[in-house]
């Protein structure tokens, strides 16, 4: 269910709290403070002087933890601020206690000095990162501003007068020449042109406009010079709906939570259970009369118990898995998204650019009786062949590939919304909408009218050669992959901006039943918002900016990469591929993932539990401090080739 932030700040960890510049500063100390302790022990300084540096440790350093941990437990959490506290506090006092006292506690070695602060140290690491990561799935979006058009040409008493574009108001007429972006909302009163749309529905074709067709601010006006009236100020306009729902709605992610913290709500409990539990065999086979000092055994079980390893069980997986990912050109920003994309119940798609590639391709070539393809697609690329548009785009790769030398024209000229009327040679030529040849007085095909996709009819002095069709072509791997989400029981749905008879098109081809089309940029954030307001988790994939408020208000968001996705840093998964089969691969990188990180937590308890026992049983042989140090190191080696599997993705 979406929460509130004040509400999901409560559940999160008093930890994820802190800056992570307070744990910063604090690491580097406490590394100085752990060398310091190192090199007393390695040169036998006093026991007094090496309990000095690891009281100002915890008086310095490991202060912000223990704050963290009394804050977890008077909320009712076990975290891994508190482990670390708990754990840390039994080794400092056992060692304290046996520098002090002149009858030893009973324990296996004189001090854990070392351990404890190594244990602070890297506690304070691990800290930092999460709260980095925190950090930056919350970061404030600072490069949206780019997107706002700055300026307008106001008229004035058939004059023009440059002004700020939040200086227009409702009611001005507004002159916007070719290759500018519209400062407001408006409706076009004077001119006909195409308009690029894209930044706010997505749709990568631009749209006829003609008098009394609605504009947006922000969308980029392609073909002639047109006169617009506001009727809504830049503050007011669509494109600033967007902007403002991004900066002022933070990501309604689930609460935060790291593994550490997953993992210590049961591993505390446990150590707690077995260090009572070994002194109250203790006391049971020797007698309680030296309860006090048989309270060393207590004290080493669960300072010793928490293994140093214990820090890098997901973060060893996690980088080696970031490494594994970029062979399969992904970039994953966010490792938590693996799994509420495993618990998601509605994956949602969008089409242009998502399920498709977002460029336009030559789909279909049908000439005329008695014309040939060659000629006819030759005849088309010559009177497009100086346009610039995702039509021309498509005529001029595809005449390309097949080769096609077009010929010199004389002049040509570009109507928005309708075509193209260019002259070669002694040839008129007519490259456009099927309705705009018709108004020529040229006849064209009757199967035009059965055409699913974007048509083009081509005719040349007057005689009609024939048509070709243009469509966005679906990503290899896009059915499997619809059919691999369905097989995990998870609902699909398309939802995009463009019209039903794109949008359906694409749904058959891909298996989806379920779509939505024409939806704007807020809308699919309101769709996806509802769902989780039902209780559900919702995964967004999608591509371009009008997807960006809906990748934000998901569980998790994947885009797919372009030279326009500006806001990579804001979403968790980049799909650098052509394919759709990367987003199989989540699937397989967090089953391994979860495999491995749990393995890594049985190895760092078992082998670090297995490490104590054999201390305990050595008793009343000390050993000093290089033994437990190198044993628990020695677990953190295993952790670390245990993980190495995670680069090797099959």
């Amino acid at each position: 269910m979406v929460q509130s932030s004040a509400s999901s700040s409560l559940q999160e960890p008093a930890a994820l709290s802190v800056p992570s510049k307070a744990y910063t500063y604090r690491f580097f100390l406490s590394a100085c403070f752990l060398v310091l302790v190192l090199f007393s022990l390695t040169f036998r300084h006093s026991s007094v002087g090496i309990f000095i540096l690891c009281l100002m440790d915890w008086l310095f350093c490991a202060d912000v933890l223990v704050r963290c941990a009394g804050k977890d437990i008077w909320e009712g959490r076990c975290t891994f601020a508190v482990l670390v506290t708990v754990c840390a506090g039994a080794g400092f006092v056992y060692s304290s206690l046996n520098t002090f006292l002149t009858t030893k506690l009973y324990g296996p070695v004189p001090d854990l000095f070392l351990y404890t602060a190594l244990l602070i140290t890297l506690a304070l690491w691990a800290e930092r990162r999460l709260s980095r990561e925190k950090e930056k799935a919350r970061v404030f979006i600072k490069k949206l501003d780019d997107f706002l058009p700055k300026s307008g040409r106001l008229c004035v008493d058939r004059r023009f007068r440059k002004v700020f574009a939040n200086e227009l108001q409702k009611g001005d007429l507004i002159y916007v020449k070719p290759g500018e972006r519209l400062p407001a909302d408006g409706i076009l009163r004077k001119g006909k042109t195409s308009i690029d749309e894209q930044l706010i529905t997505g749709n990568m074709l631009p749209t006829s406009k003609t008098v009394g067709s609605r504009v947006y601010a922000g969308t980029l006006n392609k073909s002639a010079d047109v006169y617009i009236e506001v009727t809504d100020v830049l503050a007011d306009s669509a494109l600033m709906s967007v902007m403002n729902a991004i900066k002022q709605g933070e990501r309604h992610r689930s609460t935060f939570k790291s593994v550490l913290d997953s993992f210590s709500s049961w591993l505390l409990p446990l150590l707690l259970l077995a260090a009572g539990g070994t002194y109250a065999l203790w006391l049971h086979a020797y007698g309680t009369a030296h309860w006090f000092t048989y309270l060393g055994v207590f004290l080493f079980i669960l300072g010793f118990a928490c293994p140093v390893a214990f820090v890098f069980v997901a973060i060893f997986p996690f980088f080696f898995t970031r490494s594994g990912a970029r062979r399969l050109k992904i970039k994953i920003q966010n490792m938590y998204v693996l799994e509420e994309l495993f618990r998601a119940d509605t994956v949602f798609f969008d089409k242009t650019g998502t399920l498709t590639y977002g460029e336009l391709r030559v789909s279909g070539l049908y000439p005329a009786p008695d014309v040939t393809e060659k000629a006819l697609l030759e005849t088309i690329a010559t009177a497009e062949q100086l346009v610039d548009g995702p039509f021309a785009d498509a005529i001029n790769l595809c005449a390309k590939e097949h080769k096609i030398r077009t010929k010199r024209l004389l002049c040509f000229d570009v109507l928005p919304g309708l075509g193209v009327e260019a002259t070669c040679g002694g040839d008129k030529i007519l490259a456009g909408r099927t309705q705009w040849l018709e108004e020529r007085g040229i006849a064209t095909s009757a199967k035009i009218a059965t055409a699913a996709e974007a048509v083009v009819c081509v005719a040349r002095n007057d005689k009609f050669l024939g048509y070709l069709t243009l469509s966005d072509e679906l990503r290899p791997g896009a059915k499997e992959m619809i059919d691999l989400l369905k097989s995990l029981g998870k609902d699909v749905v398309l939802v995009s901006g463009d019209n039903e008879t794109s949008v359906s098109v694409m749904a058959r081809a891909a298996g989806i039943e379920k779509m939505n089309f024409n939806v704007l940029p807020k809308t699919k954030a309101e769709i996806i918002s509802n769902l989780r307001a039902l209780g559900k988790r919702v995964v967004m994939v999608g591509d371009g900016f009008n997807d960006i408020i809906a990748l934000l208000r998901a569980d998790g968001g994947v885009v797919f990469a372009s030279g326009r996705n500006v806001y990579n840093n804001w979403v968790d998964v980049i799909v650098k591929g052509r394919d759709l089969f990367p987003v199989a691969h989540l699937f397989t990188l967090n089953k391994k993932l979860r495999r491995v990180v749990l393995s890594n937590a049985l190895l760092a308890f078992l082998l670090n539990g297995m490490l104590a026992a054999w201390l305990l049983w050595r008793i009343p042989q000390q050993a000093g401090w290089v033994l437990p140090v190198g044993g628990a190191l020695a677990v953190v080696l295993v952790i670390f080739l245990n993980s190495i599997r995670m680069i090797k993705i099959k």
